[in-house]
């Protein structure tokens, strides 16, 4: 029982991330990146929208989901190399964002909103809003074989 609302959540959970990435791509980052500095009040810590109160408990669920997932299937050689790609793909993904997305937001948001537009943070903008789309299909993958591993449970 356990095994399996585990395999439920970590679904539920990666579904989240999913529904707060294309979020984010559709609705906030043309917003901030539409005339950098000065639309970068949205991303603001004290001001903006709160990104990290989203993003960090929806990744420690799901770093704990699939953890407990892989833990209570190990013994199921399907499931476990259906999580094991799952998790590839998602630390893959993690790992990306902490080498290059994460630190740039947090440079984004030191910025002050009043300073002069340049050419050079222009750049960054556009390298930051054209790589992170690369982003959510990784997550993508993570969640079908996610699913998979569900379907795939004591069958």
């Amino acid at each position: 029982m356990v095994a399996q609302w585990s395999l439920i959540l970590l679904c539920y959970s990666i579904a989240a991330a999913i529904g707060g990435g294309l979020y984010e791509h559709i609705v906030l980052t043309p917003i901030w990146s539409k005339s950098p500095p000065s639309s970068f009040a949205i991303i603001q810590p004290t001001t903006g929208v709160p990104l990290q109160r989203f993003w960090i408990p929806v990744h420690g669920t799901i770093t704990l989901f699939i953890i407990l997932s892989l833990v209570m299937t190990w013994s199921d050689m399907t499931v476990r190399r259906l999580l094991l790609v799952a998790m590839a793909s998602y630390i893959v993904m993690r790992v990306w964002s902490f080498l290059f997305f994460i630190p740039e937001m947090l440079a984004f948001q030191k910025v002050p909103l009043d300073s002069a537009p340049s050419a050079e943070l222009a750049a960054r903008v556009a390298r930051w809003t054209f790589w992170t789309w690369f982003r959510e299909p990784l997550d993508i993958i993570s969640f079908l074989f996610s699913l998979l591993a569900l379907y795939s449970f004591r069958r």
